[in-house]
């Protein structure tokens, strides 16, 4: 949950850092899944980057909400998914001005937290920097908003992972029906203790999550 705002300027974030793989049969489940639960919890690199984006998200608070009205009443919550389980934790703040200015309220609070820091890592703007010059190609929806906002500043946006874009392919004379590509975003936060092969392992199995929905696997695309 990328923020949540309700009739009274309550908001809450729920940033997720940190994936494990589920036991793929229900038959297999129970100790072995416990144990995955057990390890990503205990995982130093993981609670590292959980940890990371509590604190970005938390001072992206701090600039629109209440002077100490920020929390963070759980910390590092391990939520389990029919195909993963996901360490996630909970910020929230009261907002400022929200009672006599509830529109300018809001689209501060906006202002102050978009991207979702799950999403850029920290410091944010910096990151979002290299980020540009580092991907090749536009993230698109993925890592962007979706939701409402409602004119009484209700609001509720999520963030775009796990995600299925399809698109509809050039279709050739002699092609009867038309193809079509299925692309996924997925990625994963980058810190002092993380490896190559451990990164591309969790991406796999983010994309694969979604992958799984239509008995499909992923693969990463070759460079343009």
């Amino acid at each position: 949950q990328y923020l949540r705002i309700n009739q009274a300027g309550h908001m809450v974030s729920k940033p997720i850092k940190g994936t494990a793989p589920r036991e793929r049969s229900s038959r297999d489940r129970g100790q072995c899944d416990d144990n995955r639960r057990r390890a990503l919890y205990e995982d130093e690199k993981t609670q590292a980057e959980n940890l990371m984006i509590v604190d970005l998200v938390r001072n992206d608070f701090g600039r629109v909400c209440d002077i100490g009205s920020v929390r963070v009443p759980r910390l590092m919550d391990i939520e389990s998914y029919a195909k993963v389980h996901q360490m996630v934790s909970t910020i929230t703040g009261q907002l400022s001005d929200f009672d006599t200015h509830r529109g300018l309220a809001v689209a501060n609070a906006l202002r102050a937290t978009f991207p979702g820091g799950s999403m850029t890592g920290a410091p944010k703007l910096r990151t979002m920097e290299w980020i540009r010059r580092l991907e090749k190609r536009p993230r698109g929806v993925y890592s962007g908003a979706l939701g409402y906002i409602g004119k009484n500043g209700d609001v509720d946006l999520n963030i775009v992972i796990r995600t299925a874009l399809l698109r509809k392919m050039q279709q050739s004379r002699n092609e009867a029906e038309p193809s079509y590509e299925v692309t996924i975003g997925a990625g994963g936060a980058i810190v002092a203790m993380s490896t190559v092969d451990e990164e591309m392992s969790e991406v796999l199995v983010k994309a694969g999550s979604v992958a799984a929905s239509w008995d499909s696997s992923v693969a990463f695309p070759s460079d343009p």
